[in-house]
């Protein structure tokens, strides 16, 4: 078998295009990872992934047949390290932003695995992959998938593709300083923080999209020196982004729902909560993270957040969550001191925290 795989491998490469293109139908059915040959097919991955992403950019049948063998080989880190350098990625960008890309959004799943080495997210930050019309006035790839992203909610920009797995790069590059950076800085091209043309689809109906999108969120608010800018209504206003999936169709005192973000006030008797317990942690997480420092907590609790999380606690089944959602009750329900004033973390209360109703 290791040699009908050597051969296989070897007609990637050949000078006709029939013999590659066939050659990448029949191997994608090994490249599976509970495939028997999965091993192998890695084994030799280092001479698979330029010819591969040359057979991408060919007929469709066999694009598609090659680009799937790149989205399962890299669900292995050391495969995903192959693609650190700007001509292979530029070509997996490349398959994502032309209009007429019937493969899209499968490569959007291969960008979102190469996007968990931290290479990859640094040369992603700051690759040029050129101009690209009907997209933005941008040469840059994270400018041109922000906002294809959004173009994909409706698919006015390719009919075949609705983006939605960009949203796990975007998490997955804000994990890091540099991109965190990224989208809390105006772009030159519209004078837009790209957080703020992403935060909207914390609602979407896909879970992928807004799960991607809590994630960045959360990941946002580690940057303790911008939470006057993220909570700024005339800047980001992400908050109420943050607080829309945890809301319920609760109706709130008047006085309360005065002071809140206008975005959650009057939601109706058909609001749902978010479903997935894991993305209610992770924006739970991101009010924990809002909560470290001293302005934050003070903006949380002028636009009253608390109510919100005494209402979302009633009716949570989630440990986590509750936990989370009781840690964020203790940050803004707590006494301010000389240290929690300089954003130190503030001590723990009393754990009867939440008013009884």
């Amino acid at each position: 078998m290791e040699q009908q795989l050597d051969e296989l491998v070897e007609f990637l490469s050949s000078p006709r295009s029939d013999v590659r293109q066939l050659a990448a139908t029949y191997i994608v059915g090994f490249s599976h990872p509970t495939s028997e040959h999965h091993q192998l097919l890695q084994a030799r991955a280092k001479k698979m992934v330029q010819p591969l992403l040359v057979i991408c950019h060919e007929l469709p049948v066999a694009a598609n047949s090659a680009l799937s063998t790149l989205v399962n080989m890299t669900s292995s880190l050391a495969t995903c390290e192959l693609f650190a350098n700007e001509d292979y990625l530029r070509m997996v960008v490349r398959l994502i932003t032309i209009p007429t890309s019937i493969i899209a959004d499968t490569a959007c799943m291969l960008l979102s695995n190469l996007t968990k080495k931290d290479s990859i997210c640094r040369i992603l930050a700051k690759l040029d992959v050129g101009d690209v019309p009907g997209i933005c006035d941008s040469r840059f790839a994270l400018d041109q998938l922000t906002d294809v992203f959004v173009k994909g909610m409706d698919k006015t920009y390719n009919k075949d593709a609705r983006f939605n797995f960009l949203a796990s790069v975007f998490a997955d590059v804000t994990n890091h300083p540099f991109g965190r950076r990224y989208f809390l800085e105006r772009t030159s091209y519209d004078d837009k923080m790209p957080i703020t043309k992403i935060m909207v689809f914390s609602e979407y109906p896909d879970v992928i999209r807004r799960g991607g999108v809590d994630s960045t969120m959360k990941n946002i608010c580690f940057e303790k020196e911008s939470h006057r800018e993220i909570l700024d209504t005339k800047e980001t206003n992400m908050l109420p982004y943050i607080l829309l999936p945890l809301c319920g169709p609760e109706e709130f005192d008047m006085e309360d729902m005065e002071d809140m973000p206008e975005e959650i006030q009057l939601l109706g008797d058909d609001k749902k909560r978010e479903s997935d317990p894991q993305l209610r942690a992770t924006l739970l997480e991101a009010i924990n993270l809002l909560c470290t420092t001293h302005y934050g907590r003070e903006t949380l609790r002028a636009k009253k957040v608390y109510p919100v999380l005494r209402e979302a606690h009633k009716v949570e089944t989630d440990e986590t969550c509750s936990d989370l959602n009781h840690r964020a009750v203790q940050l803004l329900m707590g006494d301010e001191s000389t240290e929690t004033m300089n954003d130190l973390e503030p001590p723990a209360n009393d754990e009867n925290v939440f008013e009884e109703i």
